[in-house]
């Protein structure tokens, strides 16, 4: 029937992403400029007073990245997403938006450094106050870290550079009865893999800079009910300026068009990685989704795979750690997540430095992990490179 909307699935949509793209923009056009004609004195003082949705000024929108919101909005089921100049700046906005005046709120420790240093020193520096559920996995110590000024729960899943999957369902049935929302950072699995909102989360945020695209171009995105992102654009967005380029956007929409093929061969070939790992005699142990006692829980949570990041920990400590970084060839030692080249770092002493020994301690980071990001080479030559690698570790 002619005026159908047709509704696509997950694949389709990364291509297509009900972004309302005309005819003739058969790639996402780039929009380099900074301000928009606003017509009447009228319209443009509804423009301003977000009474009427349209385009100001590239610090507020701008079509080409309207058109990645929407191909976003699309892949992870939200009414709407606002994209920002990083995945750090996107946390920070939310928790300025949901905890600015002295709000408190309960976060997972099983963080990436720079969010637990943003949490514990940052947003306290602003009078935001956070409590780390140590054990996340443990329901009741969400429940019991609520007072009277908690504004929000906050989890990582995966998480970063463990890889632990928390419940998010369940989670989300503890915020909902004390009627609070809970955020979830999926940057790890990425619409591909897992839509959070789907299991009860309210806001969802991520790093674009990840798998999304593909290791070139800088990003952040917040996700959920089109209220909240429109007051969220209108608001600490607009007055603080964290704003995503017009060029970042179209690409980040190129690489996008690629993510479910990409995110399957990471997950593929770390999984080959850990297996390979968890039977070498100088790993102490292997952190993969796969492994360990919640490995049947968490395929349950992530039935279509776990991504491409890993760690492991090595007998040895921080000699084995350096040696083995230091020997491997073909990872890069280089600290981001998602590319196609396989990348290596040491938590204890660069991503997650920031902490301290002790807080690392109860984070479950020890000075003898390494975290791999497994690209999409051929899974043979990695494990040959691992194996080298660690024939030098005493």
């Amino acid at each position: 029937m002619a005026g159908k909307k047709i509704e696509l699935r997950e694949k389709t949509l990364e291509i297509h992403g009900n972004s309302g793209e005309s005819a003739a923009d058969l790639r996402p056009a780039l929009h380099r400029t900074i301000a928009f004609p606003l017509g009447s004195l009228e319209r443009g003082r509804r423009l301003f007073a977000g009474e009427e949705e349209g385009f100001i000024y590239s610090r507020i929108n701008n079509p080409t990245t309207d058109a990645l919101e929407k191909r976003l909005a699309a892949l992870e089921g939200a009414e709407a997403a606002l994209v920002t100049s990083s995945g750090m700046s996107a946390i920070f906005l939310v928790a300025l938006h949901l905890a600015s005046g002295g709000g408190h709120f309960v976060s997972s420790n099983r963080l990436y450094g720079g969010v637990y240093h943003l949490f514990h020193e940052r947003l306290k520096a602003l009078g935001i106050l956070a409590t780390f559920a140590e054990d996340p996995f443990n329901m009741d110590r969400w429940d019991a870290a609520i007072g009277p000024t908690t504004r929000f729960f906050y989890v990582e899943t995966p998480s970063n550079p463990l890889i632990d999957l928390i419940d998010i369902a369940a989670l989300a049935k503890i915020a909902h009865r004390h009627r609070l929302p809970l955020v979830v950072d999926s940057t790890l699995a990425t619409p591909a893999l897992l839509r959070p909102l789907a299991h009860g989360a309210d806001i969802g945020v991520a790093s674009l800079s990840k798998y999304m695209g593909d290791g070139e171009v800088i990003g952040g995105a917040v996700f959920g009910r089109k209220k909240m992102i429109d007051a969220l654009r209108l608001g600490w967005f607009r007055d603080t300026g964290p704003c995503m380029s017009s060029d970042n956007a179209q690409i980040l929409c190129y690489h996008i068009e690629s993510l479910h093929a990409r995110m399957r061969e990471h997950s593929v070939n770390a999984a080959q990685i850990a297996k390979f790992l968890s039977r070498h005699p100088k790993v102490k142990r292997v952190f993969y989704p796969s492994f360990g006692p919640r490995a049947a829980a968490n395929r349950a949570l992530m039935p279509d795979g776990f991504g491409g990041l890993m760690a492991i920990e090595l007998r040895g400590g921080k000699a084995a750690t350096r040696t083995a970084l230091e020997s491997l060839k073909i990872f890069w030692h280089a600290a981001n997540i998602g590319e196609a080249r396989s990348l290596v770092v040491a938590p204890a002493f660069e991503t997650h430095g920031q902490m301290t020994p002790d807080e690392r301690s109860k984070a479950g980071i020890p000075d003898g992990m390494l975290r791999l990001s497994i690209g999409r080479e051929d899974p043979r030559d990695l494990i040959d490179d691992l194996k080298q690698a660690l024939a030098h570790v005493k």
